[in-house]
C-alpha cells in the first residue's frame, strides 16, 4: 500500500493533470464526524506559488466561481495555504476536458459525433449563462466575462454532465487583478475580434469564443488559421470562416447559419446572451436528434478512456487510506498551519485555522516575514 500525501486537512490520492501554472490532483476531505467528501485540488507550483500576481487571480477563481450556483458550472469550495503552498479546493468531475475528447476521436479515427459536440456546447453555455448573470452579496451585477471560453475549461464526466470551469482569467467587476489597456488575456484561437484588439468586453465575446469551439468540435477544425499568434488575430478580425458544412459531417444550413451569428465581426449582431444562443442551439440539436440523452456521451467518455480509467482505478486502490496524516497520527481536520484564505461556506468550520483569513492580509504578513 502507498500512504498518501497531505495538504491540511486534504488527502491527495492521484494526480489528475499537470500544467504550466498549477497540477490538479484527486483528493478527500476528512469531516470530523468521519464522513468523507471527494474534491479536485489545484496547487500552484513552486515557482508560482511567491508570485503575487497568481495568488490574486487564483484568490479572484474562487471569489468569483462561489457567486455562481450552477449544475454547469464546477464548484469551487475554497481557497488556502499550506506549508506555503496556495490551493484551489474545486469539485471533482470524474471525467476529462472537451480538449481530450476531441483529440482522442481524431487519434482513434472516430470524431465526436456532431449531436454530443452540440449537447456539450449548449451545457457549457447554460453555465456560462449563469455566470453573465452573478451578482455581489449587495445584488449588484458582476458583469463577469470568462474571457478563456475553450476547450480545456469544459469538463464533461462519464455519467454525461458538463461543467465549465477555469474562472482564472475571468474579468468582473470585484477582480482584483487588475487587466491593463490592450493587454491581451485568453487562448488566440478561441478570442473574439474585439478581444484580439485589446478593447472593453462583455459577454459577447464569449458567446464568439463558444462559436469558435462549437466550430471546432462539430467539424475537427478551427474556423481560423495562421503561422502565428499575431497573424491568427488578423484572421480572427477580417477574415469568415468557411461554412461548418462545407467539412461535411451531415451538417445542414441551419447550422450554418447558427455560427454565422455567433461568429459575427461586429458583437451586436451575434447573438445577445450565452442563453440565446443555447437556446437556438438545443432548438437544432432536438431536431436532428429528438432521443439524445446525456448519458450517450458519459459512455462516449468512458470507451475512449477505458485504459487511463482502469490506470486511475488502480492507483486509487493502492493508497492506505487508513494511514495516520503524520507520524504523531494527528486526524486530518485537527492540523495546524492549513490558513483558509477565501471560504465559499460548502464545509464546516471543521478545521482550526490560522489567525489570518483574508488574502490582503495574508500577503501582508508574508511579505513582513521575507523583508
Amino acid at each position: 500500500m502507498r500512504r498518501p500525501r497531505w495538504l491540511g486537512p486534504y488527502r491527495l490520492l492521484y494526480r489528475i493533470a499537470s500544467g504550466g501554472m498549477a497540477e490538479t490532483f484527486r483528493a478527500e476531505r476528512l469531516l470530523p464526524d468521519g464522513a468523507v467528501h471527494e474534491v479536485a485540488i489545484k496547487r500552484l507550483l513552486d515557482r508560482f506559488n511567491a508570485d503575487e500576481e497568481f495568488v490574486v487571480m487564483l484568490a479572484d477563481e474562487a471569489r468569483l466561481t462561489a457567486r455562481v450556483d450552477h449544475p454547469n458550472v464546477a464548484r469551487i469550495y475554497e481557497f488556502g495555504v499550506v506549508d506555503d503552498q496556495h490551493v484551489l479546493v474545486m469539485e471533482f468531475v470524474d471525467g476529462v476536458d472537451l480538449r481530450a475528447l476531441l483529440r482522442r476521436g481524431r487519434e482513434r479515427d472516430e470524431p465526436v459525433d456532431v449531436v454530443s459536440a452540440a449537447f456539450v456546447v449548449e451545457q457549457a453555455l447554460r453555465g456560462l449563462e449563469a455566470a453573465h448573470g452573478a451578482q455581489d452579496a449587495q445584488g449588484r451585477p458582476l458583469e463577469l466575462v470568462h474571457r478563456d471560453f475553450s476547450p480545456s475549461n469544459i469538463l464533461i464526466s462519464v455519467r454525461g454532465d458538463v461543467k465549465l470551469t477555469d474562472f482564472g482569467i475571468a474579468k468582473a467587476r470585484l477582480s482584483r487583478v487588475r487587466t491593463r489597456a490592450g493587454v491581451i488575456k485568453g487562448k488566440v484561437k478561441y478570442m473574439s475580434p474585439e478581444q484580439t484588439a485589446g478593447k472593453r468586453l462583455d459577454v459577447r465575446s464569449d458567446v464568439f469564443a463558444a462559436g469558435v469551439v462549437l466550430y471546432h468540435a462539430a467539424t475537427g477544425h478551427l474556423p481560423f488559421h495562421a503561422p502565428e499568434d499575431a497573424a491568427l488575430m488578423v484572421a480572427i478580425r477580417e477574415l469568415q470562416p468557411d461554412p461548418p458544412s462545407r467539412h461535411g459531417g451531415g451538417l445542414d444550413r441551419r447550422f450554418d447559419a447558427l455560427l454565422e451569428r455567433a461568429l459575427a465581426k461586429d458583437p451586436a449582431d451575434r447573438y445577445p446572451t450565452a442563453e440565446a444562443f443555447a437556446e437556438a442551439l438545443a432548438e437544432w440539436r432536438r431536431a436532428r436528434d429528438p432521443d439524445y440523452e446525456p448519458r450517450r456521451l458519459g459512455q462516449l467518455v468512458e470507451r475512449f478512456f477505458a485504459r487511463e480509467r482502469r490506470e486511475a482505478q488502480a492507483a486509487f486502490a493502492e493508497i492506505d487510506r487508513e494511514a495516520a496524516p503524520d507520524a504523531e497520527g494527528t486526524p486530518a481536520h485537527e492540523r495546524r498551519g492549513y490558513t483558509r484564505l477565501v471560504d465559499t461556506g460548502h464545509f464546516t468550520d471543521d478545521v482550526e485555522l490560522d489567525p489570518v483569513a483574508d488574502v490582503d492580509a495574508w500577503l501582508a504578513q508574508r511579505r513582513e516575514r521575507a523583508a
